[in-house]
């Protein structure tokens, strides 16, 4: 490797190696890519939903569930994006409730905000061969509670109707 000598002002030669290109290449490549694999790594804020349709910027989580990916409420018990303060219209729940007395698949979505406003997003499902419900929730979008990839929390509740797992529901995941 070449070397070259510079003479200090204390009269001694200092030897220095010229730096070979090819690995401060190599070096800076490794350091970029460590940078950025770290940073995939990050939680960082909340990721922004679409102001007008959180229910689909929750479809489209990299760590949304294939069910939830998949689905299209609007052709069953609809996607409701609430305001504050508003339930959810006991028809919608019907319409989940009926379709599980008739072993049919159906589907229902709805957000509403927090106190600050951030949507926290929920999908429900009954379908042949589960008993009751299925209900999903996100709160990535949830810049003051949840707010990271992985926030899904998921529970089976025997009543079609509890949406909200507050009987006798079996957790499926929490994150």
């Amino acid at each position: 490797m070449p070397s070259s000598e510079t003479v200090t002002g204390s009269g001694r030669a200092d030897r220095r190696r010229r730096a070979d290109p090819r690995r401060l290449a190599a070096t800076g490549t490794a350091a970029l890519l460590l940078v950025l694999a770290l940073a995939g790594c990050a939680s960082g804020p909340a990721p922004a939903p679409d102001p007008d349709d959180p229910i689909a910027a929750a479809r489209e989580l990299v760590d949304a569930g294939g069910v939830v990916k998949s689905g299209d409420a609007t052709a069953t018990c609809g996607e409701f994006v609430l305001p504050q303060g508003v339930e959810l219209d006991p028809a919608a729940l019907d319409c989940l409730a009926d379709a599980s007395v008739a072993g049919a698949s159906a589907e229902l979505a709805w957000a509403y905000p927090t106190t600050e406003g951030d949507p926290i997003v929920s999908f429900a499902f009954v379908r042949p061969g589960v008993e009751g419900v299925e209900t999903y929730t996100t709160t990535a979008f949830d810049s003051h509670g949840g707010g990271a990839v992985g926030s899904w929390s998921g529970t089976l509740c025997p009543d079609p109707r509890d949406v909200y797992g507050e009987g006798d529901c079996r957790l499926l995941l929490e994150g």
